[in-house]
């Protein structure tokens, strides 16, 4: 049965993309299940675009895998990362970083073995997530040196969501002051003016556009509509000490994602699951953004490549000359021994 340590510090979401504001994963404890006895410990960002992960359990995905999975919140994918390689969690379901690549560049065992949500849905669907501005913010023109919200600083995946967001209005991530907050504090500085714009994730997007205190300012599907930046990654116990367990792992996030291909939001056993897990109303979900889910869990390369190339321009984001190749990054085997070649 999974148990999710949801610690009430602030419940994050969407996104793929990260947290600010959750208490660190593993506060006092020791080593995670490493795939014993189908023991795994997850750790999390929480949100929409990472839900497979997430409803996997009450879609009896990971009974049928013989999984035992524990969750754990992460502070920030730099905190994975270090979680990742200490053994405190077997597994990460957020997004990639420079933190990561780092790493890797240094010779730690963290491959990425699967890509979740993408807000690139089909027909007139708008986006999940985008760059959302504040009062009196009509254009990304208009933040030239204003404040920015973000989950993290340069170097998490969702500053290359706002990289990206940003250029559409000829800036960089430079030209703005990022204030790095948790997905709910965001939506309350966007509500009291403590900041000029956010980069928001589904649920948080609709609270601020229902709530009338903000706007989209980019069409975020023609922005980074081809990116896919929510992901599983692995370290040591599942890519080499347990592989097998890493494996039935990747088979129950795809069962899920199977399950919530098309507008899964009409599914209502998926809709009470992951409202659940993420502690906000059904109605949120339901009526939330709509994230697309391909159930071979294919690793969108060229993200890592994009992403890599814009932190290179950034003073010690990245610690390594060369762009590393995807192979260095992503462990394919294991998600082709998972789901086959469908």
């Amino acid at each position: 049965m999974t148990r999710a340590l949801l610690r009430r510090a602030t419940a994050l979401a969407l996104i793929l993309v990260g947290a600010m504001a959750l208490a660190a994963c593993g506060d006092g404890g020791g080593a995670a299940g490493g795939g014993k006895d189908g023991a795994v410990t997850v750790g999390y960002i929480s949100g929409a675009a990472l839900a497979p992960a997430f409803v996997a359990e009450d879609l009896g995905c990971y009974r049928e895998q013989g999984l035992d999975v524990t969750f754990e919140p992460i502070n920030n994918p730099a905190d994975a990362v270090a979680f990742l390689s200490s053994g405190k969690i077997d597994a990460y379901v957020g997004s990639p970083s420079a933190g990561m690549f780092n790493q890797v560049a240094r010779g730690a065992d963290l491959k990425l073995v699967a890509s979740l949500g993408s807000v690139n849905t089909p027909g007139d669907e708008p986006a999940p997530s985008g760059l959302f501005g504040g009062k009196g913010v009509t254009r990304v023109e208009d933040l030239r040196g204003k404040r920015v919200a973000s989950l993290g600083t340069v170097g998490t995946a969702t500053s290359f969501l706002l990289g990206t967001s940003l250029a559409e209005g000829g800036l960089g991530l430079t030209d703005v002051e990022i204030v790095p907050l948790s997905l709910p504090d965001m939506t309350e500085a966007l509500r009291n003016g403590g900041v000029a714009a956010a980069l928001l994730v589904a649920p948080y997007t609709q609270k601020v556009v229902e709530g009338g205190f903000a706007t989209a300012l980019v069409d975020a599907k023609a922005a980074y509509g081809k990116e896919t930046t929510s992901a599983v990654m692995y370290g040591p116990a599942l890519l080499e000490k347990n592989r097998e367990a890493g494996v039935a792992y990747l088979k129950a996030v795809a069962c899920a994602a199977e399950r919530m291909a098309g507008d899964w939001r009409e599914d209502q056993e998926i809709v009470t699951a992951l409202a659940k897990f993420m502690k906000v109303p059904e109605e949120t979900v339901s009526g939330g953004g709509l994230y697309a889910f391909d159930p071979t869990l294919t690793v969108n390369a060229g993200t890592l490549t994009a992403m890599q190339e814009m932190f290179r321009d950034y003073k010690e984001t990245l610690n390594y000359d060369k762009i590393l190749a995807p192979e260095k990054l992503v462990d394919e085997q294991i998600r082709l021994d998972a789901v086959g070649t469908r």
